[in-house]
């Protein structure tokens, strides 16, 4: 395109130039005495230079249209040339090869000149020039635009790699720090990055730390989980001991049904704990539970369990009164409560439920859990509520039941109490809303 464009202009500097020299042959030619002359030499140097570049001719146009040659200028000797004349007072401009292959371009002008008599003859004045001389200009202007273009590509590809490694900067320092978080050096993205970065660097630190804290979930709950599957173990593991309330060992249908309850309450405890694994909010299944019922269940589980100590288990359950919300998170709540209890009393341990309606008009549902152990300090009573914390120096057990209680309490919006009991040991009461 460029070259085209500059084809263009250079065909009108020519033209134009050519008009110039056209203009020179008609101020020096004379016609006073009825025949056209001109001097054999001109001006413009190369007219006179013997096969010169720039050539003339002066031609009469008879009334046929016929061309009578009447001058040519010394640079046009021995070059013969045939070209169709402009009409009167009109020019013409284009291109002409002569005898030996050389391409000329030609600019014509048709004139009528009038002599001292009055009689008027027309004539045609060509000035040619070698085309050659501005092929010399086109290729000297390729090379220079060739050269530039180049250079500009040089310089654009300096550029852009300067402004892709200044601006890629900020990536690649991201990009360094994911590696030292992939490493464990930190913790998060907290470099000085741009502005336009921030938003990228806000949600990648978010997703980061959703997906260190559902690790974190799942590690707690397989840890719940084996903690929950203590008791039902315990229970399988003295089902050869068991003996009934007359003192005989109990019969095969009640060895299969202990069996059954407790094979099927670890798959509840299972699917209960993989449920909790995956963050859903508060409990989407919502049923009715007779609390006397599982409380019994657990009683009786925890007697197995618990076959060397004497205990006195003493249920004090309103009567009717019910739990609306995952059969399981009740189970888990008054069966850890019971198991710590059973743990750590002397000889009894009591269970009491009941309902009771707040200032509020909110009505709640409590449950209270005390043993005539040892109690727990006041000082640790907080500490006691935290995953992994045991004051029990025998080192049985994880540390985990009561921050499991506290979970699934604080999912019903409820609250977990310690207090002392007036039978010497520790209270935990549950208060949490309900229909």
């Amino acid at each position: 395109m460029l070259r085209a464009a500059f084809s263009i202009s250079l065909e009108n500097v020519i033209q134009e130039k050519l008009r110039l020299h056209t203009y020179q042959l008609l101020s020096s030619g004379n016609s006073d005495d009825g025949a056209m002359r001109l001097p054999a030499r001109i001006t413009e140097p190369r007219f006179n230079q013997t096969r010169g570049d720039l050539l003339a001719f002066v031609k009469r146009l008879a009334d046929d249209n016929q061309q009578y040659e009447v001058w040519r200028s010394v640079s046009a000797m021995e070059k013969q040339f045939s070209f169709p004349a402009p009409d009167g007072g009109q020019w013409y401009f284009g291109r002409a090869r002569g005898g030996d292959g050389t391409e000329y371009y030609v600019s014509s002008y048709n004139t009528t000149w009038s002599n001292r008599d009055g009689v008027k003859t027309k004539y045609i004045f060509t000035v040619m020039e070698d085309f050659r001389y501005y092929e010399d200009e086109l290729s000297k202007y390729r090379t220079i635009i060739a050269a530039g273009l180049l250079a500009f590509g040089l310089i654009f590809l300096l550029l852009q790699t300067l402004i892709l490694r200044v601006g890629l900067g900020p990536v690649r320092k991201m990009a360094a720090d994911v590696e030292s978080m992939s490493t464990g050096q930190a913790r998060s993205l907290a470099g000085n990055y741009p502005r336009e970065l921030i938003p990228l660097t806000m949600n990648l630190n978010q997703l980061i730390e959703n997906e260190r804290h559902q690790r974190e979930r799942y590690r707690e709950r397989m840890a719940d989980l084996s903690h929950g599957l203590k008791t039902p173990l315990s229970v399988l593991k003295g089902l050869g001991s068991d003996i009934d309330d007359d003192g005989q060992p109990i019969s095969r249908v009640k060895l299969l049904e202990i069996l059954t309850k407790q094979v099927a309450r670890m798959t509840k405890l299972v699917e209960y704990q993989l449920q909790r694994a995956i963050p859903s909010g508060a409990p989407t299944v919502v049923s009715k539970i007779a609390v006397a019922n599982s409380a019994t269940e657990i009683i009786s589980a925890l007697k197995k369990v618990y076959a060397q100590k004497t205990i006195l288990a003493e249920l004090e359950i309103e009567t009717g009164l019910s739990f609306y919300g995952d059969e399981n998170d009740l189970l888990e709540m008054i069966g850890n409560l019971l198991d710590n209890a059973f743990k750590h009393s002397e000889h009894r341990v009591r269970l009491t439920a009941f309902k009771t309606t707040i200032q509020s008009g909110q009505s709640v549902l409590d449950f209270i859990v005390e043993d005539d152990g040892s109690g727990v300090p006041e000082a640790n009573r907080s500490a006691i509520l935290e995953r992994g914390v045991q004051l029990d120096s025998s080192g049985e057990g994880q540390g985990f039941g009561l921050s499991i209680v506290a979970d699934i309490v604080n999912s019903y919006r409820g609250s977990l109490s310690v207090k002392e009991s007036n039978m010497g040991g520790a209270l935990f009461q549950i208060t949490m809303p309900t229909f």
